[in-house]
């Protein structure tokens, strides 16, 4: 029996056969997302269709995902891509965009959107000219996110609010929800999370106020006039009892946790977030979002835009694999999938789907969606942006905690982020 074993053996490679079986193995595609795969997010069962869709929609190519802390991931990128040994797709958010083409963790897709049909480019919502930098194209948006006032309905009910129109509004009827127990308005002030909602927190507001981060040589300009506006009113929610000082220890997900619990009844909040603080048993329906209040009724804010983006690693040895994989997770059912789970699609085609007019998540997404188009507003961050970021959520922790003059608060963010640039 061993000699017919290796006699059919011998067979078997004189006709290529075993060599065929070993040829038809997927080639492995690593994908570095801060999505984990597993847990409560809606947003981890959409990914996980995703990923398990793709590698059965075709047998070349097998992804692999590695999930990696949003505060950790683009210096773990990094630092993996110096010692050769970076993803193949790599999932960037707009923000630190910058830092990674200066690093040169990814590579242009020039090559790749060019052979996109122009209809095809004009479907995204979020243009990929915005994601131009040094004349290349580094990465295609998957997403798109505004931020919002998101509110608690059974506290305002509660407290017989009516939903705001306008920031003062938003500060009388978070002094009235505040108890022992609750504060009316919160918001993450730690530095943890690279300061980020801080800087979501405050950038919307300070626009609104006509304001503008940066000047023409890429100097921050938070410490204008529209910035003291700005971090006066943060800074009064806490003098009103609209807000607690506690704040200042507390970065997003603290926040989450304490809307969903109820302790928290109003916050300016990405819309992304939703799906996932709205998935509790204590929060469901009580969790609702208008655009955030103007500074007065009849000027509506800015709406802030930013996107999770994809691009392909620097050191991919398959980089035409990994352009396959990102135009399916640009498709039409990933992008439905994802917007089951609350995620805004980037593409405008995708919202002809009936979803987006006989669901009531739908409809309210498609919201969301127009208030992005209508009021839209995004900036091509530096690549030391959470710096800044950093740096505002000190001075909103000196205002609070020791009673800074906002003005000197601001200053002193400006001269540290201003003064390591240069």
């Amino acid at each position: 029996m061993h000699k017919t074993l290796m006699s059919l053996v011998a067979i078997a490679i004189g006709f290529g056969w075993l060599g065929t079986a070993q040829a038809e193995q997927p080639i492995a595609l690593k994908f570095w997302t801060f999505l984990p795969v597993q847990g409560s997010d809606p947003r981890s069962t959409a990914l996980k269709g995703v990923i398990d869709g793709f590698n059965k929609s075709q047998s070349k190519y097998e992804v692999s995902v590695e999930s990696i802390n949003y505060a950790r991931i683009d210096n773990t990128v990094i630092q993996s891509t110096a010692a050769g040994q970076g993803p193949d797709i790599l999932n960037v958010y707009t923000d630190q965009l910058s830092m990674h083409a200066a690093a040169k963790t990814i590579v242009p897709l020039d090559s790749y959107l060019a052979a996109m049909s122009p209809a095809e480019v004009e479907d995204f919502l979020i243009s990929p000219n915005a994601l131009r930098i040094g004349g290349h194209v580094m990465a295609l948006p998957w997403e798109m996110r505004v931020w919002l006032l998101g509110y608690r309905k059974d506290l305002l009910d509660n407290a017989h609010q009516k939903v705001p129109a306008t920031l003062d509004e938003v500060a009388n009827a978070a002094a009235v929800v505040s108890t022992d127990q609750v504060m009316g308005f919160g918001m993450g002030a730690s530095t943890a999370g690279l300061g980020a909602q801080a800087m979501e927190t405050f950038a919307p507001i300070f626009w609104g106020a006509g304001g503008q981060m940066f000047d023409d040589k890429g100097n921050t300009t938070i410490n204008s006039e529209a910035g003291v506006k700005t971090l006066s009113w943060l800074g009064d929610l806490v003098k009103r009892n609209a807000m607690k000082s506690t704040v200042v220890s507390m970065g997003a997900e603290d926040i989450q946790t304490a809307f969903r619990a109820g302790t928290v009844g109003m916050q300016i909040v990405g819309s992304y977030r939703v799906g996932a603080t709205r998935n509790s048993p204590t929060t469901g329906d009580n969790f609702q979002t208008t655009p955030i209040p103007g500074w007065t009724a009849d000027k509506p804010m800015p709406a802030r835009l930013a996107s999770q983006t994809l691009t392909i690693g620097t050191t991919s040895k398959h980089k035409d694999g990994a352009w396959e994989f990102i135009k399916y997770y640009l498709g039409t059912p990933s992008q439905i999938e994802f917007a089951k789970a609350g995620v805004l699609p980037s593409k405008a085609s995708s919202y002809q789907d009936p979803f987006f007019g006989e669901s009531s998540q739908g409809k309210e997404i498609r919201g969301w969606a127009d208030y992005a188009r209508q009021r839209g507003r995004m900036e091509m961050t530096p690549r030391d942006f959470s710096r800044l970021s950093e740096e505002l959520a000190k001075a909103i922790q000196k205002v609070i905690l020791e009673g800074m003059d906002p003005k000197a608060a601001l200053d002193a963010a400006a001269t540290a982020y201003n003064g390591q640039r240069h």
